[in-house]
């Protein structure tokens, strides 16, 4: 049972600004007699979500306050005061306090701070804030808008951000995993130096293990408002919400890596991951911390001031986050949630991989209903035995008794080893697979307890997990990443003829087809935390020497949309294109892309902010001397060149560089640009030194325009 604290554990204090500007009152005069303190406000300001008559402002104090005095002004003087209001922050939010101010007016820039008595007589300020409203939906004005995803903070440096300082945006894009819920995880994060997290709640964290080294994830709230806390505290990071509002979406990383719902994939399926409590600690920190501004709770107005006090049990599986804001003639902005109610990824982690997805007779009556002969998919096909047969009991016992083993040494117990491989042994299995485990039982077994594989003549065909690429009992590899493009194509297409499956649950389904259909902006920008851009690498290619089995074509990332083929095909041709004028923008991959999807609808993907790059992520996974890992070295140096190969509908593909996204609209035309950096330059600090990352920032620039959606580079 939640205690009344944690049941309503943050309000946002909604506040009317004047219509007039306020009489001048002491602590308003000019803002240089009040002493900037960062220590009383150590994650400086922030605003968010700006429509064209309100914002949400947000600052966090260091230290529990009775009072706290808020002012917006039009002017950095703070003499024409708008704002000017005494405020009791919450005491259950980790100091966060966030303010909708509203009746302001459209279009228009206001300037910022709260003040608090300093325990001396005296007052000190927060860094003082500027956030710019949007303009009226009949207003035809530019818009400017940067976008931006994944910043991890283990050893890494937001230099990336340092160019958008130099802009006058009128918002922050955010598409996702603003924190990363692991500390020291060995595959990309530092365990040491300056940028290394480690959690004051240990015991309330998930202790995890990598190549004998331990590092942990985040569980209870006080270790998501820690990873909150750390990664607001970066310099370049709050001067750039200090100056422009932020609009933000969630990843996976704000909860738990390659989410869905509350169920995290560390364990690849080996153990149950669900966790409620866990996701809503990472929404109730997530939402204490982001100028993110939702009806969590019934608003009770008083006056010109009303509490909305957010309640627990209104956070997952409850929460909305998608949502629509309006930036003039020019813009709307659709603002979608791809992780909190998508269904689990189409291949199980766990899935044994001899066995069945479809069996031969299901194929033969549903491959008519897609219009294909069985001779058509029959190279993706692999033979199959039915250990139930009274014929092949020896077999049966045998592949049992080796798949238990191969359980265990997974880490099982003793009866959940024997309840997977009885379950894998009682009917259908792919030859290839069985043959695997007899060999193996026959290696171990007398002369006399050897069994035969079954010929392979004659044997029925169907469509096991193997042919999609899985061939581990437990792992990401065949699932989530690197799976068999011909084998998941048919899968998918057989699964779509019991209903399309898509990550967006009905509700919400509906309200963007209804948004972007009924929109009358020149442009409707779609902000997803993950890629629709297809990636597909052909391995067979000679020049990379891959093994025999990895010659042929693989999906790179069914985590994002490639997961969803049919659901992404029909929002594209039935929706997006009908609207007109739409603009994916997406993150998540680590790389940046630019795709054409169709004559009506494009797409950047941009880079991360400074998390490894995809390029780097698979060129460390080909370390080694073995022939796959030096395949696996030849494709991460291709990678550019395969990944556009793949996909024809990419204009645009770089795997190696870090970066943001910049994108303009401007009457009838649009321009979006790439700012980009090598690698090697977000693991050291260039914050004081910003002009020695120049000769390195490299950039794309693509121009298009709403009559002619065609990508041109400019």
């Amino acid at each position: 049972m939640h205690s009344p604290a944690r049941r309503r554990f943050l309000s946002t204090i909604a506040v009317a600004a004047a219509a007039g500007v306020l009489p001048l009152r002491p602590a308003g005069a000019a803002s240089g007699s009040v002493p900037v303190s960062r220590a009383h406000f150590p994650q400086s300001v922030a605003s968010g979500d700006p429509r064209p008559d309100r914002v949400l402002l947000w600052t966090r104090l260091a230290a529990p306050a009775a009072q706290l005095r808020l002012q917006v002004a039009e002017d950095t003087g703070f003499a024409r005061l708008r704002v000017d209001r005494m405020l009791q922050p919450p005491r259950d939010s980790d100091g966060c306090l966030k303010v909708r101010v509203e009746n302001l007016q459209p279009g228009t820039a206001y300037h910022y701070r709260f003040l608090l008595d300093d325990g001396h007589g005296g007052q000190v300020s927060s860094p003082i804030g500027r956030t710019r409203t949007a303009p009226a939906a009949d207003t035809d004005v530019p818009v400017e808008l940067a976008f931006v995803s994944c910043q991890d903070y283990g050893g890494r440096w937001y230099n990336t951000l340092l160019p958008l300082l130099e802009r006058e945006l009128d918002l922050v894009l955010h598409l996702g995993d603003f924190i990363y819920e692991t500390t020291g995880d060995p595959q990309f994060q530092d365990q040491a130096g300056e940028r290394a997290i480690a959690f004051d709640d240990i015991d309330g964290a998930i202790a995890l293990e990598r190549g004998g080294r331990r590092y942990y994830a985040a569980r209870s709230l006080a270790n998501y408002r820690q990873l909150h806390r750390t990664f607001r505290s970066d310099p370049v990071l709050q001067a750039l919400l200090e100056r422009t509002p932020l609009v933000a979406i969630w990843d996976d990383h704000e909860f738990s890596d390659d989410c869905w719902q509350d169920v995290g994939t560390y364990h690849d399926g080996a153990a149950d991951e669900r966790d409620r409590e866990r996701r809503r600690n990472a929404e109730q920190a997530y939402f204490e911390y982001l100028p993110v501004d939702l009806e969590l709770a019934d608003a009770t107005r008083a006056g010109q001031a009303a509490q909305l006090p957010v309640q627990r049990e209104r956070l997952f599986p409850n929460v909305q986050l998608w949502r629509r804001l309006r930036f003039g003639k020019a813009l709307d902005l659709l603002l979608t949630d791809y992780r909190s109610q998508r269904p689990d990824h189409a291949i199980p982690e766990d899935a044994f991989p001899g066995a069945l997805a479809y069996d031969q007779p299901q194929l033969q009556a549903l491959l008519p209903r897609l219009g294909l002969e069985p001779a058509a998919v029959l190279p993706t096909l692999i033979p199959y035995v039915d250990l139930a047969a009274p014929m092949l009991q020896a077999q049966r016992r045998a592949a049992q008794h080796a798949i238990a083993q191969a359980y265990l040494a997974a880490g099982q117990s003793p009866a959940q080893a024997e309840r997977r491989a009885t379950q894998a042994t009682g009917s259908a299995i792919a030859l290839p697979v069985l043959a695997q485990f007899l060999q193996a039982w026959n290696a171990a077994a007398p002369a006399s307890a050897q069994v035969a594989v079954p010929d392979a003549a004659g044997l029925a065909r169907g469509l096991p997990w193997l042919a999609l690429g899985k061939t581990t009992l437990f792992g990401d590899i065949g699932a989530r990443y690197v799976a068999v493009k011909e084998g998941f194509d048919l899968f998918a297409a057989l699964r779509a003829l019991d209903g399309v499956p898509s990550p967006y649950a009905p509700a919400q389904r509906q309200w963007l087809e209804h948004a972007l259909l009924d929109s009358d902006a020149r442009f409707k920008v779609v902000a997803s935390s993950v890629s629709f851009t297809s990636l597909v690498l052909d391995l067979s290619r000679p020049e990379l020497q891959a093994p025999e089995p990895m010659r042929r074509r693989f999906y790179l990332n069914l985590d994002q949309w490639d997961g969803f083929p049919a659901e992404r095909r029909r929002l594209i041709g039935q929706v997006f294109d009908r609207a007109g004028g739409v603009i994916v923008l997406s993150g998540d991959i680590h790389a940046g892309f630019a795709t054409q999807h169709s004559a009506a609808t494009v797409e950047f993907t941009t880079p991360a902010v400074s998390s490894e790059t995809l390029g780097s992520i698979l060129a460390r996974s080909g370390e080694g001397e073995g022939a796959q890992q030096q395949a696996t070295a030849r494709v991460a140096a291709a990678l550019d060149a395969l990944v556009i190969d793949g996909n024809p509908s990419l204009r645009y593909a770089q795997t190696r560089r870090h970066g943001v996204g910049l994108l303009r609209l401007d009457g009838e035309h649009a321009q979006a640009r790439f700012l980009e950096l090598p690698d090697s330059v977000c693991r050291q600090r260039h914050y004081d030194a910003p002009e020695a990352i120049g000769s390195q920032l490299g950039e794309k620039r693509f121009a298009f325009a709403r009559g002619d959606m065609r990508l041109r580079e400019a």
